[in-house]
C-alpha cells in the first residue's frame, strides 16, 4: 500500500480524470483495509475535489467560450450532483457565464 503522502501528492498531479479515479479506487481499497484514518480520508477528499474540479473546467472550457479562471471558479462552486453529468454541468456553467455577463453590462 501506498504512503498517504505519496498517494496524495500522485492525485494532485493526476492529469485527466481516468488517473483521479485510478487514485480513488486505490484510496477506497486502502480505507477498506484500514490503512487510512479519518482524517486522511478529509485530506485525500479536498485534494480529489480539487483536481476534479479542474479537470471538469478545463474540459468544459475545450466546448464553451468563456474567461478559463472564471469556468474553474463556476465548477468548484456547481453542485455536486451536476458534475457527474457533463451536459448538466455545461448548461449550468453556460447559465453562469451569461448570468455573470448580464451583471458586468449592467455596471456600465
Amino acid at each position: 500500500m501506498k504512503a498517504f503522502d505519496t498517494l496524495i501528492k500522485e492525485t494532485l498531479q493526476a492529469e485527466d480524470l481516468d488517473e483521479l479515479e485510478a487514485a480513488a479506487d486505490l484510496f477506497q481499497f486502502g480505507i477498506e483495509k484500514g490503512y487510512y484514518n479519518k482524517w486522511q480520508a478529509t485530506e485525500f477528499n479536498n485534494a480529489y475535489w480539487k483536481v476534479k474540479n479542474m479537470c471538469l473546467a478545463l474540459e468544459i472550457a475545450d466546448k464553451i467560450k468563456g474567461n478559463k479562471l472564471d469556468i474553474i471558479d463556476i465548477v468548484a462552486k456547481a453542485p455536486i450532483e451536476l458534475k457527474s453529468d457533463q451536459g448538466r454541468l455545461i448548461e449550468y456553467v453556460n447559465g453562469r457565464i451569461k448570468a455573470l455577463r448580464g451583471k458586468i453590462k449592467g455596471l456600465k
